[in-house]
């Protein structure tokens, strides 16, 4: 019997040209990039989760994603993962909501924590709108 992940590699090989968009614009190893971004988060949901079949991906597998490989990696790796995981989960109509600069700006604000508190002052004593500021600046 296959393990769950290698199911799922299976069905996205099957099915590439329905899941994964080939982009005039982008070249080959763009798309071999995109590509390996995807099997990375159906290789996490099969080993974590058991999931054998795509269409079983649920909203609580993604937010295991981030939580657990996503927040460990530099922000624009994170934002690449995102875009090509929302692209993904709309091609396989899983439903599944993506907020790339929600995320993108937690890891900001948590660089500004460690940031100020090497400073020694403390986030919660800046007005919101100056912590807004100095997040755009980030």
């Amino acid at each position: 019997m296959k393990k769950p992940e290698e199911e799922l590699i299976q069905e996205l090989e099957r099915y590439e040209r329905v899941y994964l968009k080939y982009k005039h614009q982008f070249s080959k190893d763009s798309y071999k990039r995109r590509k390996q971004k995807i099997k990375v988060f159906l290789r996490f949901c099969g080993r974590k989760f058991g999931v054998r079949r795509i269409k079983d991906i649920k909203e609580e597998h993604y937010r295991q994603f981030v939580a657990e490989v996503l927040n460990s990696m530099a922000t624009e790796t994170k934002r690449k993962y995102l875009l090509v995981l929302r692209e993904f989960f709309n091609r396989a109509h899983l439903g599944i909501r993506v907020n790339v600069s929600g995320n993108i700006q937690r890891t900001k604000e948590k660089k500004l924590m460690k940031l100020l508190g090497i400073l020694g002052i403390d986030l919660k004593s800046l007005p919101y709108e100056k912590t807004q500021e100095i997040l755009k600046l980030l």
